[in-house]
């Protein structure tokens, strides 16, 4: 009886609170958008219609005001100057080439493991790790939910935002991680492999059983999650990731995008050469030819591709082949 009495009485004075507090306006003012309290009010009509404990959501909203930093962030126009090989040896440097080589040797027997179950290159799977996450040393200190919340109420990608803040209220609710430790990048990405909440409900594993799918403290967790999300976009174990080639002079530039598909035979036929020499694979495997910008032309494969899926970014997929190869001293 007494808990019940409490909990109704922290929900009124939530409401009270929020109903009293002054309206907190974002930097560009949207005549159509409600107040920031009533915003809030009706979001959590439709969080505790879908399960959320009223007392998590009260606690977690106490005090909540948008971060406008946030705004600044996600308006700002992405780098045009940087070229890949500068954004390559930036993300792949050498010292977290080092530090990863260190993790997988500490790591190796369990990284394997989940490697083997999910048909998945290992060394990927630290890659993966290391580009996101430094091997957890840093996964970031916005406030995920903090974070969702201003974005959902900018309302310039709102249905996202929100879809993803439903997700992470769900996180908490179940119990898969605290508020303190519900940290991340900027946009809402958290944990050691940087997962949207999304990606987590889609992704996540409780590899070691305990009931939790734990990407933020449990690296058999972090491990299987991080693979579970490469073989179910499609990663096909052996297959090449991307290949350096020469072009002719005269290569007729229409064919270089993603959007045309050619089996390599093709690619020779047309004057395509591995770049240090070596022979293409085999000729009925299906690539296409990119050119990211202040770098070599590249043969992508199927696993290029996966990789796009967790970042739309040729720059981003090509550093983390680098990164696998030179942790597991490949040329």
């Amino acid at each position: 009886m007494p808990h019940k009495i409490l909990n109704k009485i922290t929900s009124t004075l939530f409401f009270i609170l929020l109903l009293f507090s002054t309206g907190y306006a974002l930097a560009s003012p949207q005549s159509s958008r409600p107040s920031w309290r009533n915003w809030i009010l009706e979001l959590r009509q439709e969080a505790l219609a879908q399960g959320i404990r009223p007392q998590l959501f009260d606690s977690v909203f106490h005090g909540l005001t948008p971060d406008k930093r946030l705004i600044r962030l996600d308006r700002r126009q992405p780098e045009t100057r940087l070229t890949f090989l500068k954004y390559r040896n930036t993300r792949g440097d050498a010292y977290r080439i080092k530090l990863g080589r260190r993790e997988y040797r500490r790591y190796r027997q369990l990284i394997d493991k989940i490697g083997k179950a999910y048909d998945v290159d290992p060394c990927f799977i630290v890659a993966l790790w290391g580009i996101e996450s430094s091997y957890g040393r840093y996964m970031g200190n916005y406030h995920v939910i903090r974070s969702l919340a201003t974005l959902a109420y900018d309302r310039r990608r709102s249905a996202f935002f929100r879809r993803e803040l439903f997700y992470a209220l769900h996180i908490l609710n179940e119990g898969h991680v605290n508020l303190k430790d519900f940290k991340g990048e900027w946009a809402g990405g958290s944990g050691h492999p940087q997962f949207l909440p999304s990606s987590w409900y889609n992704y996540a594993v409780d590899y070691n059983l305990d009931g939790y799918k734990d990407i933020w403290r449990t690296h058999s967790d972090v491990f299987a999650s991080i693979a579970n999300y490469l073989a179910k976009n499609g990663w096909q174990d052996g297959q090449p990731l991307a290949i350096a080639v020469n072009v002719p002079s005269n290569f007729d530039h229409h064919w270089v995008g993603y959007d045309y598909k050619k089996p390599v035979r093709e690619w020779q036929h047309m004057g395509i050469r591995a770049k240090n020499g070596d022979s293409l694979p085999a000729g009925n495997l299906i690539a296409s030819l990119v050119e990211p910008r202040g770098g070599p032309y590249l043969l992508v494969f199927n696993n290029f591709r996966v990789l796009l899926t967790w970042n739309r970014s040729t720059f981003y997929a090509g550093t983390v082949g680098y990164i696998a190869d030179k942790i597991c001293y490949r040329r």
